[in-house]
């Protein structure tokens, strides 16, 4: 409260005093204006004065402050009910207190006993300045994306209000493992400052590496002062673009059609005495496991059988095999081709159709039901025409299915050779490349030339022809972490996937017993 001489006296009013009394208001300014207002940081105060100009008491009932939102407020003591004496007044703090980019108005309304001038309405305005940061959108669904394929979406930073937004941290809660992936790609890393209208966006791509449902959230920190945080999500679903259930029997009595092909070049004379040597260890072993089979010989320069007479090949039903084994290596000798191409005569023999002679469908060693098996013996690389991988289109194609082909080899070591001594005579023996590729393509194994005991060797060849431990995909590249395999419906041990073959093989101690069914299952990748 204060004198109304000198609230008079500074603002130039005369009052005339009337017969009757009367209280009589007067509230100035009539409109209160902030001007611009920086959010978050600063706070407008002005002063509203009530003064009672009269001779009687001046009854004032608590003001109303009428807006729309809050950013507007009086004083606490003025929304009381006073009296003010004649010639007393009051003033009011008005506060304005923006929280964003924003223009805001509103009422005050002054209602009092003064007859003439009941209620009387203050305009108030103001404007606050702010950064305001969009962060869209603000939910992306990836929808259901095979493991394998991607989806992506762009987050868009945008400053929509009127002073320069600071981002400070782009940061991201995922699911693990992550599949849902912030590339800020040739951007920066935060923080950084975007003037009015000005907006950044980077990538985010959703990449499934497993199925499930895969959540993102990513959170945007920066100087808004009503939003200072904003949060969008992501979520996908990864899934198998094409589950695959196979099955194979392990075969109770093998059907096998055998050939060896037998390097003839000048510098096998040791090789061959020592597989010679070594056909009873290898026969003794095959003949025990009641393999049904055709047993032959070719040469790494001929494409026809190798024949003792009429014999051009042997079954289980022959009285000598390994007298009449022995007598065709010794016939092979080794006066044949220095450019010994093992892959290329395997393919003329399986080609030539000559009923005696030839190895291909409708001569008298093929067998359209057999497992066909190729044992390739050479201390030197394959020369064949080209390189291995002209070969595997027929190879692939020569039986139903590409199980029932095997390939295996007695070579030098991979990947660098071997030095093979007798404890007189030494020599190093070249690594058997495109020999050693076939065995890895066709479910086989490769063993070394240069090994002191043939005799284990043979005998572990002869059980690995006879008895199955690889079996291929029909597709390929899985995903490897979704392979299952079971062997009789029970989850099997002791088994890995080599990639190189794309095919599951067991351990030497879980190889699955004759008759046994072998269950593999598996998701392939899309895209």
């Amino acid at each position: 409260m204060f004198l109304l001489g000198v609230l008079l006296g500074c603002n130039d009013i005369t009052l005339t005093k009337m017969q009757d009394p009367q209280p009589e208001i007067v509230v100035m300014p009539m409109l209160i204006d902030f001007g611009n207002i920086e959010s978050g940081q600063e706070t407008g105060v002005e002063q509203l004065t009530i003064v009672n100009a009269g001779d009687e008491v001046l009854l004032l009932d608590p003001l109303s402050l009428i807006a729309g939102n809050d950013r507007f407020s009086i004083d606490h003591v003025a929304t009381e009910d006073w009296e003010l004496q004649p010639g007393e007044g009051v003033q009011v703090d008005v506060i304005y207190e923006p929280e964003t980019y924003e223009g805001n108005g509103g009422l005050i309304s002054v209602v009092s006993n003064d007859d003439e001038t009941p209620e009387i309405e203050i305009l108030i305005l103001g404007r606050g300045d702010a950064p305001v940061m969009t962060v869209s959108p603000s939910e992306f669904d990836y929808g259901t994306i095979s493991m394998g394929c991607d989806n992506e979406e762009r987050i868009t930073i945008r400053n929509d209000g009127n002073l320069p937004l600071a981002i400070d941290s782009v940061t991201q809660m995922v699911t693990q493992p992550v599949d849902i992936l912030m590339e800020f790609g040739s951007l920066a890393p935060p923080p950084w400052v975007l003037e009015p209208s000005q907006e950044v966006d980077f990538l985010v791509s959703y990449i499934p590496d497993d199925i499930g449902i895969d959540d993102s959230a990513i959170t945007v920190r920066g100087s808004d002062p009503l939003t200072p945080e904003v949060e969008v999500i992501q979520f996908g679903e990864g899934v198998f673009e094409q589950f695959v259930i196979q099955t194979h029997v392990q075969e109770e009595i093998p059907i096998l059609d055998i050939i060896f092909v037998i390097d003839n070049s000048g510098s096998m004379s040791i090789f061959q005495q020592e597989l010679s040597n070594q056909m009873t260890a290898f026969m003794n072993v095959f003949l025990t496991t009641g393999a049904d089979f055709h047993m032959s010989f070719i040469t790494t320069d001929r494409t026809y059988l190798q024949c003792s007479g009429v014999v051009c090949w042997i079954d289980a039903a022959f009285a000598t095999p390994v007298d009449w084994a022995q007598g065709i290596i010794s016939q092979i000798s080794v006066g044949g081709s220095a450019f010994e191409r093992g892959i290329q005569m395997a393919h003329g023999a399986l080609l030539n159709t000559d009923y005696d002679t030839g190895a291909g469908p409708g001569t008298s060693f093929w067998r359209d039901d057999a497992t066909l098996v190729v044992i390739y013996v050479s201390d030197e690389p394959d020369f064949s025409a080209g390189t291995w991988t002209n070969y595997t289109g027929f190879f692939d194609t020569l039986k139903p299915s590409v199980d029932m082909t095997r390939h295996f080899a007695v070579i030098g070591d991979h990947p660098a050779g071997c030095s093979w001594s007798n404890g007189i005579y030494q020599r190093n023996v070249g690594f058997g490349s495109g020999y050693y590729n076939m065995t890895q393509r066709y479910n086989g194994e490769w063993y070394s030339i240069c090994a002191s005991d043939w005799g284990n060797q043979m005998q572990d060849l002869a059980s690995t022809v006879t008895i199955r431990t690889t079996f291929a995909l029909d597709e390929p590249d899985p995903i490897e972490a979704s392979i299952i395999v079971s062997v009789n419906g029970q989850a099997a041990a002791g088994w890995t996937y080599d990639p190189v073959t794309n095919a599951i093989v067991f351990d030497e101690n879980s190889i699955p017993e004759p008759s046994q069914t072998i269950t593999i299952e598996y998701g392939i990748w899309g895209c």
